[in-house]
């Protein structure tokens, strides 16, 4: 650990959990970049491999700075706001073990924020692993809280080349000002154990008169991997159950009954996609009830 932690303008925060297969080429990742002044933190959140041991003996490790060891999985929210208030920076930076950066990742993707005062939160230009297909260049939250990512599946053609403001960005690799995550508290642990904790984020960020950038020089790998495997029963069950709590946590009743609802009843019904999922989402909604009654903060 090289004990870099005191007073660097930049903090890259990132989050394990079981990551013993991917945390060494994330940090090696990490080691090339353009931009030194960054100090780094790492949070594992129970980890059953041997992650931290990884960490330890990685010929990268010298970068990092602060190693945490929750005692229990406390989510993804919850591990993520352990780590911004152990961190110093102005700007933290939120990392997924299982990424792979580009070497002007933190240059640009810091530099976004340095350059832009009125933008609270920016996200990057991701790639399917060893291909130049998109995963995600900005997203997009449809009226009932389902979030799409924007270029997925695409080939970079260079059609999203441009720095602009999206719904959101995805929380895989995301840049928060300090001073914006102090005045909400952080992520929101409720979103346990993970998805939407971002997209909600971006949301407050966007409601606070703030903008949500999508930085397309700030480039990266992701695997999407470990943790709950995409697509899996599993993962529908979180996604759709997370979601319901964002609609009903963020929108207005107003904004549920003439946006949000019929845009969920027409996507119940016509969406070839929903089919087999809509037990699942009544379910979900049932779980979140209790959010119509709650006081919205933003």
């Amino acid at each position: 650990m090289n004990g870099k932690e005191k007073h660097q303008s930049v903090s890259i925060v990132i989050l394990t959990w079981n990551s013993e297969s991917f945390v060494d080429t994330c940090l090696e990742s990490i080691s090339w970049q353009t931009r030194g002044d960054y100090e780094l933190v790492i949070v594992d959140n129970a980890s059953r491999d041997k992650t931290l041991e990884r960490v330890e003996l990685s010929p990268f490790g010298r970068i990092v700075s602060k190693v945490i060891a929750n005692k229990e999985n406390i989510g993804c929210a919850g591990g993520n706001n352990v780590g911004w208030r152990a961190a110093s920076g102005k700007i933290i930076i939120f990392l997924n073990p299982d990424t792979v950066v580009e070497p002007r990742w933190l240059e640009e993707l810091a530099g976004a924020l340095e350059h832009e005062p009125q933008a609270a939160v920016a996200g990057c230009k991701i790639f399917y692993p060893n291909t130049r297909t998109l995963q995600h260049a900005g997203g997009i939250i449809h009226p009932n809280g389902m979030t799409t990512h924007r270029g997925n599946g695409e080939e970079d053609r260079g059609q999203y080349d441009e720095i602009c403001e999206m719904d959101y960005v995805t929380g895989a690799a995301i840049a928060v000002r300090r001073d914006f995550l102090e005045s909400v508290g952080g992520f929101d642990e409720e979103y346990f154990p993970a998805y939407f904790e971002e997209s909600d984020l971006c949301y407050r960020a966007r409601k606070r008169g703030k903008k949500v950038l999508y930085v397309p020089k700030a480039a990266l790998y992701h695997f999407e991997s470990p943790g709950v495997v995409k697509f899996s029963p599993r993962f529908y069950e979180l996604y759709y159950r997370m979601r319901m709590r964002f609609v009903l946590k963020n929108f207005s009743r107003w904004e549920i009954l003439t946006k949000a609802l019929p845009f969920e009843l027409r996507w119940m019904l016509k969406e070839p996609q929903a089919r087999g999922f809509r037990l699942m989402q009544l379910r979900a909604l049932g779980q979140n009830l209790r959010w119509l009654f709650k006081p919205h903060r933003i």
